[in-house]
Parts: C-alpha cells; sequence; structure tokens
C-alpha cells in the first residue's frame, strides 16, 4: 500500500518508521487500511501514512479505522493529532473533524500539494 502513496521501501524509509505505532484493518487476513503514528511531543500524534486499497475505497472504512484510532488515542492521555493532508484527501479529514492549520504547501519529495491539519481530540466526542 505504499505504492499509491509513491513511498518506497528501503532501508531509510524503514528506519524513518521503525519507531512508528501502526494500525490496520484487515479483511481475510489481507491488510486494507493503514496508517503509522508517532508521539511528536507529550500531547500530540503525528498521523502519516493513511491509505486504503483502491478496492475498499468509499466503504467506510477509513472513517471507521481513524474513529477508533482517535478514541484510542484519546484514552492514552494524547489532546491533538496533527497530519500533513493531500489535496485529494482534504476533505476526508474535514468531515472528520480536523481543521487547516497552514496553507497549501507543495510536498516536493512525493510531487502533491499538502495542507497542515490538526484534531484537537479534548474538544471532540
Amino acid at each position: 500500500m505504499r505504492g499509491p502513496l509513491k513511498k518506497l521501501i528501503t532501508p531509510e524509509e524503514m528506519t524513518i518508521e521503525q519507531n512508528n505505532q501502526f494500525y490496520g484493518i484487515t479483511i481475510a487476513e489481507v491488510l486494507v487500511a493503514t496508517f503509522s503514528i508517532y508521539q511528536k511531543d507529550v500531547n500530540t500524534i503525528r498521523l502519516v501514512s493513511f491509505a486504503v486499497s483502491t478496492q475498499y475505497q468509499q466503504q467506510g472504512l477509513g472513517t471507521r479505522l481513524l474513529r477508533w484510532a482517535l478514541n484510542d488515542f484519546r484514552k492514552q492521555g494524547y489532546q491533538q493529532v496533527s497530519l500533513s493532508a493531500r489535496s485529494s484527501a482534504h476533505e476526508f479529514y474535514l468531515k472528520q473533524g480536523f481543521k487547516d492549520i497552514g496553507q497549501q504547501v507543495v510536498n516536493h519529495y512525493l510531487n502533491v500539494v499538502d495542507v497542515e491539519m490538526q484534531y484537537n481530540i479534548s474538544t471532540q466526542h
């Protein structure tokens, strides 16, 4: 599922993510939705590399996975989730309660447009 994100499977990429926590949904023992997180600071989780397999998109799996994870983050005592959303996923995150906290910027590594977003766990239900 790294392919659609244009992320490579290199030793460098794996080193960067080696301490991340991974969340996912499997169907018939196949990973169909996933993302990873890392702790940005004592109050904030950074969500990265959210992907849903193409054939399972638009079925609510991404929403279910994110809602479950946000509840898990709340139980762990985190207050915020930050992420960099691609323009193609921007509406999805807005519908989930994320707010824009920055301007659109070009991600030169992946050659896509991103916007910084944040979700305040303490103010959401």
